[in-house]
């Protein structure tokens, strides 16, 4: 079950084999004879390419949460069930690994220090399975029903704009003057309607801009640069609002809540990524508010 498991994580017979300084000849016997065992095919064999079939991403869970159990259940035998160790691989949008996971780590690491942590950080959605990853954090609506999640915080959305910006452009005074300003805006979307509340009032504001980017941290630096309005949460404006590079506009109007959550392929949330959640869930929540903030000056 471990070798299926690297070769599966590895997506190659040959990086296994040199992961485990085994050679490639024998980790592919052994997989075969794991399938001739089971009566399946595990993995779809290509000269460019090894993918797990559905039986194999089926077995490759269960066998993990299997496996799972042993290790635990050895750690507790040896009495080591409070020193955890091995490595945990994380799996985050660049922005929110930058200011909200990779802060975190610090502390967790000096709690744990037999763990290491691997982060990967990426806009798209990494392939949890392909990648090996233990937990990643999804940001807005849940796509994949597959997956295992965690809520752990709704995120306020509000509007940000630099100071020069507002000093050239004027500040907005209601959602229906925001047709009339530049927006800096994800790229998956030709048209941007930004659905803003205020208590009981609500307005659906169509906008656009010159500049479009995938990356929140590049959305926040061309905001920044003046380039034009952007509805982020407070946690991905933070670094900025401290340096006063970004204010608050419309103050009293707020967008749709980001929701966060922790993802992973299956079974329970147990040993190292059970540790990380619940040293994180904490900060995360914290992170979803919003603090006072500077308002733009008209």
């Amino acid at each position: 079950m471990r070798l299926f498991i690297r070769v599966a994580d590895a997506g190659s017979f040959s990086r296994a084999a040199s992961d485990l300084e085994l050679g490639q000849p024998t980790v592919s016997r052994r997989v075969q004879d794991l399938e001739e065992s089971l009566g399946t095919t595990l993995f779809l064999r290509t000269t460019r390419a090894l993918s797990l079939t559905e039986a194999g991403t089926r077995f490759y869970r269960r066998a993990t949460d299997i496996l799972t159990e042993y290790d635990e259940a050895e750690a507790e035998a040896r009495g080591f069930e409070h020193a955890p160790v091995g490595l945990l691989r994380l799996s985050s949008s660049h922005s929110f690994g930058r200011r909200v996971v990779a802060p975190l780590l610090p502390g967790f690491l000096a709690a744990w220090p037999q763990i290491r942590v691997d982060l990967i950080s990426d806009d798209a959605l990494t392939d949890l399975v392909a990648e090996g990853v233990d937990i990643a954090f999804r940001l807005g609506e849940m796509r994949d029903s597959s997956l295992m999640a965690k809520k752990l915080g709704e995120a306020s959305q509000v509007l940000w704009a630099s100071q020069a910006y507002i000093d050239r452009r004027g500040a907005p005074q209601h959602p229906s003057e925001l047709a009339a300003h530049d927006a800096v805006v994800f790229r998956h979307t030709r048209q941007t309607i930004w659905e803003l509340t205020n208590g009981k009032e609500s307005f659906e504001a169509r906008v656009d801009g010159p500049f479009r980017a995938s990356s929140g941290e590049t959305l926040l630096e061309a905001a920044a640069g003046g380039l034009g309005l952007f509805l982020a949460p407070a946690w991905l404006a933070s670094e900025c609002t401290g340096e006063i590079r970004l204010v608050r506009v419309l103050p009293d109007w707020i967008g749709p809540s980001l929701l966060i959550h922790a993802v992973w392929s299956s079974g329970k949330l147990r040993g190292k990524a059970k540790l990380f959640i619940d040293h994180a869930e904490p900060a995360i929540t914290a992170a979803c508010g919003l603090s006072r903030l500077e308002t733009a000056r008209p």
